[in-house]
């Protein structure tokens, strides 16, 4: 049993571990290429085409580019994405012409100015990015814990896992808080996690 300081450190060396292997093959063709084999997938995953209510991501770029999924399906869909609040991540309608760079992450997120978040218990399908992901589910973020703490207020929403296959790994260490995901998509295959 490993104990909260050594897990913590065992996230800590394998963050950058991947980090550093990522920086071999993580390039811009590679990102557009993936990312395009990662979309497709994503249009003919069944839970996605039935979702009416989907929250997605803008992605940073070491992260799969869900771009086309925004573009293709926000005059079909309820599309969201996050913005991060103090010390948590609410979600807000998709409108490509209200985005910001935040401060903090450098990412597109929407404008303070937007109406009001959209209610958790509305969301069917959740798309989460991450560092890495195994193929038990287990997920590790960038370690600030906000996509666990949203989870806990959406206990109902599918948790799908888009990442390219090279970010897949045996077992990611995992904390009793930790919330692991459904499904796992990469541009190889749509895993569903089985308990």
């Amino acid at each position: 049993m490993s104990t909260p300081t050594t897990l913590r450190e065992e996230k800590k060396a394998l963050r950058r571990a991947l980090r550093e292997a990522k920086r071999s093959y993580w390039t811009e063709e590679y990102r557009q290429s993936v990312s395009e084999r990662i979309c497709q997938q994503i249009e003919s995953f069944l839970p996605f085409v039935r979702s009416q209510c989907v929250a997605l991501y803008c992605a940073l770029p070491d992260e799969v580019d869900l771009t086309p999924i925004l573009t293709a399906h926000k005059q079909e869909k309820q599309l969201l994405i996050p913005r991060v609040e103090g010390d948590d991540i609410n979600f807000y309608a998709y409108e490509p012409d209200a985005l910001v760079t935040s401060e903090g992450y450098k990412i597109l997120e929407p404008t303070a100015l937007q109406d009001e978040a959209v209610d958790p218990a509305d969301i069917e399908l959740i798309l989460v990015p991450g560092v890495a992901f195994d193929p038990h589910g287990g997920r590790m973020g960038r370690g600030k814990g906000y996509y666990d703490r949203f989870f806990v207020r959406c206990p109902h929403a599918l948790r799908v896992a888009v990442t390219d296959s090279q970010q897949i790994v045996e077992r990611i260490p995992l904390d009793p808080w930790d919330k692991t995901m459904h499904y796992v998509i990469s541009e190889e295959r749509v895993l569903e996690v089985r308990d």
